[in-house]
């Protein structure tokens, strides 16, 4: 007669994970995913003779925001974070990322501000210690009365709704403001509407970066400037990401027009010509 199963035995089948483990994959998951995404933008598949480039819609900064908030869910439950600091730091991330979209804060700009509220900080300060006149400290005690805390519930409603309009802008970078540059043309695609092609002869191409802020959020972005012989402004590329990243590579694919318009100039010529005044 077979031996009956001994019930203390250890089972050969393999035990289910935690589920602590799946949550944490899911929401490394969520979190990557941005990264990923603009990886694959910022990079892209392009030949040795082109690039393809995107245009960021104000929405693509939300991803600063969406980051933070998950970043948080899994920080502040594990006390690496107190809910305290979890809060401030979400309304700074906040402050920053409407700082960005209302206003174009160029280097210039970020340095003079930059000074004004360090000079009356310290003649806040000034007033404080040596005349007994109080200005910052009421100010801060009631910020520090309002006691903001990080809530989990708010926060990720938050994030989870602005992660629509961020999805839907990486769809309107990838349909609607691509770029290709090649030596000839500028192609640009619009989906539905069709393509617009745009010659390169007699243009030089310069580069902007009218907000540092945004520049930060759009990882090197900037604007890219399509200048005639009167410094006139034909296309303007607003928001480039990575642009300044891709320059070296964009930079040697719109010399090649002017080189080969040299060498095409030199053949018509003919080789003891000089040129016209």
């Amino acid at each position: 007669m077979a031996d009956s199963p001994d019930p203390k035995a250890p089972s050969s089948k393999p035990q289910p994970p935690a589920a602590h483990v799946s949550i944490v994959t899911r929401f490394g998951r969520v979190i990557a995913a941005p990264f990923l995404a603009v990886g694959h933008i910022v990079r892209g598949k392009s030949k040795i003779d082109e690039i393809i480039v995107y245009s960021a819609p104000p929405a693509f900064f939300l991803w600063i925001v969406l980051f933070t908030g998950f970043l948080l869910r899994l920080l502040v439950p594990t006390n690496i974070l107190t809910a305290q600091a979890g809060g401030w730091i979400f309304i700074f991330v906040l402050m920053y990322f409407l700082l960005a979209v209302l206003y174009d804060m160029s280097l210039k700009k970020l340095v003079l501000c930059t000074l004004v509220f360090a000079t009356l900080w310290l003649f806040a300060k000034y007033m404080e210690n040596l005349r007994h006149i109080a200005i910052l400290g009421p100010i801060l005690h009631h910020f520090a009365s309002l006691n903001p805390t990080y809530d989990h519930g708010t926060v990720s409603v938050l994030c989870w709704l602005l992660l629509i309009p961020w999805i839907a802008s990486i769809f309107e970078m990838v349909f609607n403001r691509k770029k290709q540059f090649s030596p000839n043309e500028i192609a640009e695609f619009h989906f539905g509407v069709g393509s617009e092609l745009t010659d390169r002869t007699g243009l030089r191409f310069q580069t902007k970066y009218r907000d540092v802020l945004e520049t930060l959020l759009g990882f090197g972005g900037g604007d890219l400037l399509a200048v005639d012989n009167q410094q006139r402004v034909i296309k303007r590329f607003e928001n480039v990401i990575g642009l300044w990243f891709h320059w070296d590579k964009l930079d040697r694919i719109l010399h090649q027009r002017a080189t080969l318009l040299d060498e095409d100039d030199g053949k018509a010529k003919g080789p003891g010509e000089e040129p016209a005044d």
